[in-house]
């Protein structure tokens, strides 16, 4: 995230405050790897506590027999199975640091018993930390907790540096080990003073929620948040972060070193400090069906040099230091700037293959999106509204900083501008010569909408070859720095009733096309489109869609996918060992000259988007070994994973002993949204793939 002094208009003042394959190859909790054994003979224990009517020397395995402060939860080591509930109504003290870890079938539960309200836990009197804390523990739910963290004095960090605290912390502090698992859920958490200038803690991970490592390699694998809500904390709302992301190079994420299966999905975040929701250092994390208001509440601005670090910056929801995110039906609203940023989304350095789809942004003081160039890649930015975003008049509805993370493809977005906003529909902060015609970084602005009402220029880096703009609408007011553009419709795009604003993807209705507008069926064929629209309408992948976010003729069934593996821009996604390959002879495999295998041995994957009823289709090679190399999963939008069956054709002998076999696979079942083929532990250069259909 940048810096640029920005001004605050008058009347806002500040409130108080690995591989995609294996996070979607699975259901989250019993994804990969080894799991714990559960010893023999035992059996789960359910141990209960009671704030006003248990007793610390009782035997806390009964209602009437239940412990009553935290400390014999905190001297007991769990095993796999136990549950610790906390009686509704009641409230303590201190930090409920329970030991031991469960397996994947038997995991340990944090829950409440009883009725009235949540059992409330306040960390009011620890020095630090979390007040509900776990530390190399695996398989653990928490849920149903009222948690607070206030020490009651000031802890946001200028001049001297402030004590890392969080409502809901779990840590892993042990290199070389995987803690997997973690699944936190249907809690509030509110009322934590974090620090923004933190004493020896990057200041992002600590505030509402947050699952962390900062060893190098120690990762997490399996971590699940869900349905919290979380208000009043800093300076994070929700936060993953693990530090070990890369191996040799901090600039250089290494898909091997990242935290897998990240799910956080269906929380409300509301007025933290700073950011509402980060991911940092995943594989494959889906952020998705999230609200997240009023990030950015308070800041501190650095008054030297010396403090440059302190980045006074805020976004709502963001990735950053990973590979393969999925940003999804998300509304983010009325981040606030400060000194530099605001955005609603931001897709900050080191991100690799970012998808950001499907999302409601509005009143965001720094616009819709930020895209950080540097060392990030391959981002698409598609089919999401915009209402009223940027409005501080600083950065840009799309904002571009530290060059381009190219490819960068943006297209079918829906972006309304009001009258009297001073937003820059397209902005580059010109950070490390971002706005240079040289910039390296190819990216382009198709399909889109942008009904222009304001008074802002548009400023974009990669004039010439780097960037292309084609089929948007422009309509409303034109400054002379709009895009020149072809294919442009200048006409009003006839929304159902432009201007609508507020909360609620409802509002999304206000900005579908009428049957009478001139951006119906008159686009430019994107790939990958992901096969719908923002309302889920069934999109063409040979017929002109229309413009913007809105489908208006979407076609009765969507037709075939087809891949020929040329290159990468069919597939969304894939491991990092999987390669095209254009150098053995294509005798070999039937004259297709351009093939997908892997770099290794390692097992190795390949997306594609997909719809529920669709048959996949592929051509496959082989060299000495079998189809049951391949592996067919359909996942859903929340990446769970369900294996396709399929049959295959006789061989068919091509030369040098290689043979060719079609792979047909059954119906993709209800709910599916994209596809994986899996390479098993065979021969990396034995087994390939030619084409590709799905349909």
């Amino acid at each position: 995230m940048t810096e640029q002094s920005t001004p605050r208009p008058a009347g806002r003042t500040p409130r108080r405050h690995r591989a995609l394959a294996a996070a979607l190859a699975v259901a989250l909790i019993t994804a990969g790897g080894m799991l714990a054994v559960q010893p023999a003979n035992a059996a789960a224990t359910t141990y209960y506590i009671d704030s006003v009517n248990g007793s610390d020397s009782a035997a806390g395995t009964s209602p009437t027999s239940a412990w009553k402060s935290l400390a014999p939860v905190n001297a007991h080591t769990f095993t796999a199975g136990d549950s610790i509930l906390l009686a509704r109504g009641g409230s303590w003290t201190g930090q409920l640091a329970p030991q031991g870890s469960g397996t994947a079938t038997a995991p340990i539960t944090i829950s409440a018993y009883g009725s009235g309200a949540r059992p409330h836990l306040s960390g009011a009197t620890l020095p630090g930390g979390g007040t509900v804390q776990l530390q190399n523990q695996s398989w653990w739910t928490i849920q149903n907790l009222d948690v607070a963290n206030n020490s009651g004095t000031d802890n946001f960090g200028d001049p001297t540096a402030g004590t890392p605290r969080s409502g809901i912390l779990v840590r892993n502090t042990v290199s070389n080990t995987l803690q997997r698992g973690i699944v936190i859920r249907d809690n509030v958490v509110s009322d934590v003073n974090g620090c923004f200038n933190c004493d020896g803690l990057d200041a992002h991970d600590n505030g509402g929620i947050v699952v962390d490592t900062t060893q190098l390699g120690a990762n997490f694998d399996g971590v699940l948040i869900e349905s919290n809500t979380v208000h009043d904390v800093g300076r994070t709302g929700i936060v993953v972060w693990d530090a070990s992301y890369f191996t040799t190079d901090m600039t250089v994420p290494v898909q091997s070193a990242l935290t897998s299966n990240v799910r956080i999905r269906g929380n409300t975040v509301v007025n933290p400090d700073s950011d509402g929701i980060l991911a940092f250092g995943t594989d494959g994390a889906v952020l998705e069906n999230n609200v997240v208001r009023g990030a950015g509440q308070r800041t501190i601005v650095p008054t030297d040099d010396n403090k440059s670090w302190v980045m006074p910056a805020s976004a709502g929801l963001w990735p950053t230091r990973g590979m393969n995110t999925l940003v999804q039906f998300n509304e983010v609203s009325g981040t606030q700037t400060h000194t530099t940023d605001g955005q609603g989304f931001d897709v900050d350095m080191g991100s690799t293959n970012t998808r950001v789809q499907y999302n409601y942004s509005h009143d965001n003081e720094g616009g819709f999106i930020l895209l950080m160039g540097g060392f990030s890649s391959d981002v698409v930015v598609r089919d999401n509204l915009s209402v009223n975003d940027g409005w501080g008049g600083v950065k840009g509805i799309f904002t571009f900083s530290w060059g381009v993370p190219g490819p960068v493809k943006i297209y079918n977005n829906t972006v309304y501008i009001p009258s009297g906003s001073t937003a820059k529909p397209i902005y580059c902060d010109g950070d490390a010569g971002a706005c240079a015609p040289s910039t390296p970084g190819q990216w382009s602005f198709v399909n889109n909408i942008i009904d222009n009402h304001g008074t802002g220029e548009y400023t974009y880096p990669g004039l010439g070859t780097n960037a292309t703009f084609a089929s948007n609408v422009f309509s409303g007011n034109h400054p002379a720095s709009e895009p020149a553009d072809a294919t442009k419709i200048t006409a009003a795009p006839q929304f159902v009733a432009a201007g609508t604003t507020g909360n609620g993807f409802a509002v999304a209705d206000a900005y579908k096309l009428t049957s009478s507008s001139p951006a119906i069926s008159n686009g430019q064929v994107v790939s990958p489109n992901g096969l719908r629209d923002f309302f889920g309408n069934a999109l063409s992948t040979t017929a002109a869609p229309s413009r913007g976010f809105h489908e208006a003729a979407s076609p009765a069934v969507a037709p075939a996918l087809f891949d020929p593996a040329n290159d990468w821009s069919i597939s969304t996604a894939r491991s990092a060992n999987v390669m095209l390959d254009t150098t053995a002879p294509a005798s070999n495999m039937a004259g297709d000259a351009s093939r997908i295998k892997r770099s290794n041995d390692q097992p190795g994957w390949v997306r594609w988007d997909a719809a529920p009823g669709k048959v996949v289709t592929l051509s496959t090679y082989y060299f000495n070994q079998q189809p049951s190399a391949f592996t067919i999963v359909a996942l859903d939008a929340s990446g769970n994973a369900t294996t396709v069956p399929f049959t295959y054709s006789a061989a068919t002998a091509t030369t040098n002993n290689w043979v060719k076999r079609t792979i047909t696979s059954s119906a993709l079942p209800a709910g599916t949204r994209a596809v994986e083929v899996r390479f098993g532990l065979v021969s990396s250069w034995g087994v390939q793939i030619g084409d590709i259909t799905i349909g």
